[in-house]
């Protein structure tokens, strides 16, 4: 699936594993985010954190755009390595979560079969991937033609971004044209370049591109108006709205997307390392491999440390407790996943 030794970019690897501590914040974040006064100091962190690192589940997709997109696997070799692997992990992983919700969370049977089938929260991820990695043959001759890559792009920027974007925006409002914007989005049935697969082809597309330093610079720059954007206008929604709303959160918003953009051409002009030598690039390799059972895992003890010891994110100030328990968590998480990582055969199939 992807390059291995000195043919490798480390900055993908590196990339993945700040990805995977993201998403434990992420989760940390929304850990009590709904049920928190909105006015409180505690939700104006939680709201910080989740801003700040909302760039994580796209740039995941981003990096895997990078080597599936520019890589030579047969459809065929897609689904004997890539889904599989993916299916007998959910299937492993989704077993653990309903047995420890019928265990030790006491729900009915009936309720723990449904979350099997269903899969814990975090798993929607994996359908999502799955998903991409089928149309990899489809996607593959657009994405290695640049100037269709392109009309892809922008096409995407319409109508998975802007379009949502104005949609929240007169939604928020409550402005007349609202119920004109449904009903017109309503009859496009356009549907070809939304989702991740716009973020997917986008990764593939910044991979080829040398920006000069003023570009990258505006890149950052609009990083950063993006994320105050999103801090920002998720506070007002939510006030507007007399309750927390996820309107700026999604990943078709524009600000997501600039976090995205931003982040991605910063590893890859500034994560790579090169002093480091072949140890230290080793070492970040297995960091990255085992970022996918870390993620798996780590909302296992999210649940663990607060339901058994009583530790969450309104423990302490939550401007501490949410860095502080992503680090714990983080590191537990990328623990397991190491020792999980070498069994036999689970660390073929679950990790």
């Amino acid at each position: 699936m992807e390059q291995t030794g000195s043919q490798r970019v480390a900055c993908y690897d590196v990339l993945r594993v700040a990805a995977t501590f993201a998403v434990v914040a992420l989760h940390l974040s929304a850990q009590h985010w709904a049920d928190t006064d909105i006015y409180s100091t505690a939700w104006q962190a939680f709201n910080l954190y989740d801003s700040l690192v909302r760039w994580t589940v796209p740039v995941f997709v981003m990096i895997s755009g990078v080597f599936f997109l520019d890589g030579t696997q047969s459809l065929r070799q897609i689904l004997r390595k890539n889904v599989l692997r993916i299916v007998t992990a959910f299937i492993f992983w989704s077993a653990l979560y309903a047995a420890y919700a019928y265990f030790f969370n006491k729900c009915a049977l009936s309720t723990a079969v449904t979350l099997f089938f269903s899969g814990h929260y975090h798993m929607w991820f994996l359908f999502m991937i799955v998903g991409l990695y089928l149309i990899v043959p489809l996607l593959r001759p657009i994405a290695q033609n640049e100037t269709l890559l392109r009309y892809f792009l922008l096409l995407a920027l319409v109508f998975n971004f802007l379009l949502p974007q104005l949609g929240a925006l007169l939604s928020l409002f409550s402005w007349p044209l609202y119920s004109s914007y449904l009903s017109l989005s309503g009859m496009l049935y356009y549907h070809f370049t939304l989702g991740f697969a716009a973020y997917f082809m986008l990764g593939r597309y910044l991979s080829r591109k040398e920006l000069s330093p003023k570009a990258a610079r505006w890149c950052y720059a609009l990083g950063v108006a993006g994320l105050i954007v999103t801090v920002v206008m998720t506070s007002y929604a939510s006030r507007r709205l007399g309750t927390a709303t996820v309107l700026f959160y999604n990943y078709d918003s524009v600000g997501v997307l600039l976090m995205c953009l931003a982040v991605f051409v910063f590893a890859r002009r500034h994560l790579n390392f090169p002093s480091l030598g072949e140890k230290g690039h080793a070492r970040i390799r297995a960091l990255s491999r085992w970022s996918f059972g870390a993620y798996l895992v780590h909302p296992l003890f999210i649940e663990t440390f607060d339901q058994f010891l009583g530790v969450n994110t309104l423990s302490c100030n939550a401007f501490f407790s949410v860095p502080l328990l992503t680090l714990l968590i983080g590191t537990l998480s990328f623990l397991v996943s190491a020792l999980l990582s070498r069994v036999p055969i689970v660390n073929k199939y679950f990790v």
